[in-house]
């Protein structure tokens, strides 16, 4: 059977519209899940920050390992599913980003103990910052162009809010447009890829 060249192009060029809807379709389901879920936590944590400054750290410790559950929960559901990605690579790709996020704030944490800021809002500024770093990395590795605007964007917002808005509103600046910007990262992506 000959198969024409424009006729294997037309092939070739379906299977990759497939594939890409797929992956879309994949996002839409999952990961904008944990985008809404890390935007609550930003939301709801820098509000009670904003007015429960003494009980930051409590505060931040238990949205981050509720954050942190729910997104291994979602992460763990994808793989145990019937899904299209369930395949070695997928799970593999899965425990690099896993151990890659990990890694960062152990990092963070090295980080902050050298350069040793004088404040709770430096100290932020500095989180803030490198896991918007990570997501730019991430969406540069995984050719996701929303990741790397996502991080570039919520990562100038850190920066205005930290350098321009006065510190007192730092974290009703951060609720609005840190958290604001990862809940409509996540809408964005389940009403359009749906």
């Amino acid at each position: 059977m000959d198969i024409s060249k424009e006729d294997a192009e037309q092939s070739l060029s379906l299977i990759e519209e497939t594939a890409a809807q797929t992956i879309k379709s994949l996002i839409s389901t999952n990961y904008s899940s944990i985008h809404i879920i890390w935007g609550v936590v930003w939301l709801i944590g820098f509000l009670g920050t904003h007015f429960f400054l003494k009980w930051v750290w409590p505060i931040w410790i238990t949205l981050s390992l509720l954050g942190s559950a729910a997104t291994f929960l979602i992460c763990r559901r994808q793989l145990h599913t019937g899904n299209p990605t369930k395949i070695p690579a997928a799970k593999k790709f899965g425990q690099r980003l896993f151990w890659f996020w990990t890694l960062l704030f152990v990092y963070v944490f090295v980080l902050i103990s050298i350069v040793a800021p004088i404040n709770g809002l430096q100290i932020n500024a500095l989180i803030c910052s490198m896991g918007m770093f990570a997501y730019v990395v991430t969406g540069l590795w995984t050719k996701s162009g929303y990741l790397v605007w996502l991080g570039l964007a919520v990562t100038a917002t850190t920066l205005i809010g930290y350098f321009l808005i006065p510190h007192n509103y730092y974290c009703l600046w951060m609720a609005i447009t840190g958290g604001g910007a990862l809940v409509g990262t996540g809408l964005y992506l389940q009403l359009r890829w749906r």
